[in-house]
């Protein structure tokens, strides 16, 4: 299978990674129970009830808007993960696309990991940063393998 040929499985397996914390991310904004203390009753209660007006007739609340951010989040991390397992795949991708798709992930990746931690967004930062990790030797492997 081309997915797992020599110098591709290291990728292969960090698009897989993407993939898996893009379905964590997902569950846990979505099936996880939220605190039930009433400062968070509040805030969600006005998160929820505070409308912001975008144009186009559209007044979403903040609530929805976060809920729009959150699956942006899970769409663009499978996006991601399952761009590289096409390029991996892919009969005709050279090594050296596989290393410079890598780079990219990688870079973005570490933008995100960034991001996190200025935030002080422990789950995904922990995430994100072993994603980096994955995909900056995955380009490392298939830079060597050429």
């Amino acid at each position: 299978m081309q997915l797992f040929a020599k110098g591709r499985r290291l990728f292969t397996w960090s698009c897989i990674a993407t993939l898996v914390v893009a379905a964590l991310h997902t569950i846990g904004n979505t099936v996880s129970t939220p605190p039930g203390d009433a400062a968070y009753v509040a805030l969600e209660s006005a998160m929820r009830g505070y409308r912001v007006r975008l144009g186009l007739g559209m007044a979403p609340s903040v609530w929805e808007i976060y809920r729009g951010l959150v699956f942006t989040m899970s769409i663009c991390l499978v996006a991601m993960g399952a761009l590289g397992l096409a390029v991996a795949g892919s009969h005709d991708a050279t090594l050296e696309l596989l290393s410079r798709t890598a780079l990219v992930l990688a870079i973005f990746s570490g933008a995100l990991t960034v991001l996190y931690w200025v935030y002080q967004i422990p789950p995904p930062l922990i995430s994100m940063a072993i994603v980096t990790v994955l995909f900056a030797m995955a380009f490392r492997t298939t830079s060597q393998s050429e």
